[in-house]
């Protein structure tokens, strides 16, 4: 007898005796499954404990039904007892019930226990091997699925779309290119006629891999492509530094007439934030509009940042005052916003409303209310929101906090007290301290300071030529030309050259020239 909480609800397990008679397992199992299509789980898990009570027969179908209802309702205790009386009533070489518990344990992110169900499984069909390969990929740990996928193939099991599909996804969580060429080839020799799913997976995962050509040939070799194959195609535009490119494949995916959908726009606001264009900003905003997509609170947050990205952090307000469902996500996108146009005051009221609301901060709420005071040179209040988040919200610092710091003190002139930060941080200073200081120094004359900053730039990276152009300018400055000319024989000594020159971009007329 099943001694849960939901089972010690008596009067509703009643109930449902008294509707039904006799002890047909079918019966049985059409009630059970009926509560379950009818999306009440609570009632399924009773019955089934109304047929244990009463010690009716049960059938596969009928731990099947009772194992998934466990799943919707998190029930890990009841689950637990199911797994116990498979095994009490010699259920545990069923595959269809082995398959199920699995899947029920990673709906309880016990990845352990789905692992040992697994493993005391004595047949495994393929459809068991492509959930546990599934679960590791969907679950964050694409070793473990490749891994799982390997033993599958030495045991001789062979592998469908679903299998590929799924070892695909690791190897783009992994960028693993090479094995993810590999399985491309298996899907050539030996998957007939594989499904767009096959092949969106494959677009993917070379997406992911930064090798787009490849992922492009079979975009156009496709024939049948649905709205996912173009958005891995334009998203892998985007995310490898190629918005232009995206934007032109989006506008074709148009005149394709395939509708985007979520995803895609959400795309579609990602490169107009990459790009920066006030112009295709506006018209991704109307034109999400138009199609009806506005409205969720992760569009809202993603046309926030566009907007803000595109110079336009009115609108950005905008849509942060009409939402009607704020998250965490929402208020750090506004106080980013805000801090990124030098809005330091506005940031700091919007930090403070935050947490009236109940919202807590964590890391990076910090560091967008840390670099808002330092581009608003609000030093008091930056000190006051580090100590804060130690303090009252037990966050540890990461370096990019005590680099915002020792950039709020640089800008504010405070040089000495930003090196003395910089001594007693818990953790070695990376370079990026150590210019930010070295630029300071030389902005306001502090040329001893300097110096001693400079000795350690060059001990962590002595063969980054930017240090030497640094440390050459710093000295071009206050004219001591004899330390220039020592500077630049020092790197040609130590073979170090000058890395290739950066680039800018310019709007002009809804078009973004880069140079």
């Amino acid at each position: 007898m099943m001694s849960t909480g939901l089972v010690r609800n008596g009067r509703v397990a009643c109930m449902i005796a008294d509707r039904i008679d006799g002890q047909d397992t079918y019966k049985w199992n059409s009630i059970i499954r009926g509560y379950l299509e009818r999306n009440s789980p609570k009632e399924a898990i009773l019955a089934y404990a109304h047929v244990i009570r009463e010690g009716l027969k049960i059938d596969s179908h009928t731990l099947l039904f009772t194992i998934k209802a466990c799943g919707r309702v998190s029930g890990s205790f009841e689950g637990a007892e199911i797994h116990a009386h498979i095994f009490k009533m010699g259920f545990e070489s069923e595959i269809i019930t082995q398959t199920a518990l699995v899947q029920m344990y990673v709906l309880f992110h016990d990845l352990l226990s789905a692992q040992r169900v697994f493993d005391e499984t004595p047949q495994r069909d393929l459809v068991l091997w492509n959930t546990l390969v599934a679960t590791y990929t969907q679950m964050g740990q694409p070793r473990k699925a490749l891994s799982v996928s390997y033993t599958m193939i030495n045991e001789n099991v062979g592998p469908n779309g679903v299998t590929v599909a799924s070892i695909l996804s690791a190897c783009s969580s992994l960028r693993a290119l090479e094995q993810g060429k590999l399985i491309h080839g298996f899907v050539i020799k030996c998957i007939m006629g594989p499904d767009v799913f096959v092949y969106n997976a494959l677009i993917g995962m070379y997406a992911k891999c930064g090798c787009l050509s490849h992922g492009r040939r079979i975009f156009e070799r496709m024939a049948g492509r649905n709205v996912v194959s173009w958005t891995s195609m334009i998203n892998g535009y985007s995310d490898n530094g190629r918005p232009h490119e995206a934007l032109a494949l989006f506008r074709e995916m148009e005149s394709d007439n395939v509708r985007p959908d979520g995803v895609a726009l959400l795309g579609l606001v990602n490169m107009c934030s990459k790009l920066g264009c006030f112009e295709l900003g506006e018209w991704a905003d109307q034109y999400i509009k138009r199609n009806g997509y506005d409205e969720s609170t992760c569009m809202a947050n993603a046309l926030m940042d566009m907007h803000a990205k595109c110079g336009n952090v009115k609108e950005a307000c905008r849509i942060f005052s009409r939402m009607t469902a704020k998250t965490l996500v929402s208020w750090t996108t506004m106080i980013q916003g805000l801090a990124m146009h030098g809005h330091g005051i506005a940031a700091l009221v919007r930090f403070s409303q935050m947490q009236r609301e109940g919202f807590r901060p964590d890391g990076i709420v910090f560091l967008s209310i840390l670099g808002a005071c330092s581009h608003a040179g609000l030093v008091n209040e930056g000190r006051r929101c580090f100590r804060l988040m130690i303090e009252e919200h037990g966050v540890v610092p990461w370096m990019e906090h005590y680099g915002c710091m020792v950039d709020l003190l640089c800008r504010a002139g405070l040089l000495n007290e930003a090196l003395e930060f910089v001594e007693r941080m818990p953790m070695e200073p990376d370079v990026v301290m150590w210019r930010a200081l070295v630029g300071a120094c030389k902005n306001q004359g502090n040329i001893a300071l300097a110096r001693k900053v400079m000795r350690q730039l060059l001990e962590l990276e002595p063969k980054d030529s930017g240090n030497y152009i640094l440390i050459s300018n710093l000295y071009a400055t206050i004219g001591e030309w004899d330390n220039v000319m020592e500077v630049r024989n020092e790197m040609g000594y130590r073979g170090v050259i000058k890395i290739d020159p950066g680039c800018s971009l310019m709007e002009v007329k809804d078009h973004v020239n880069f140079s």
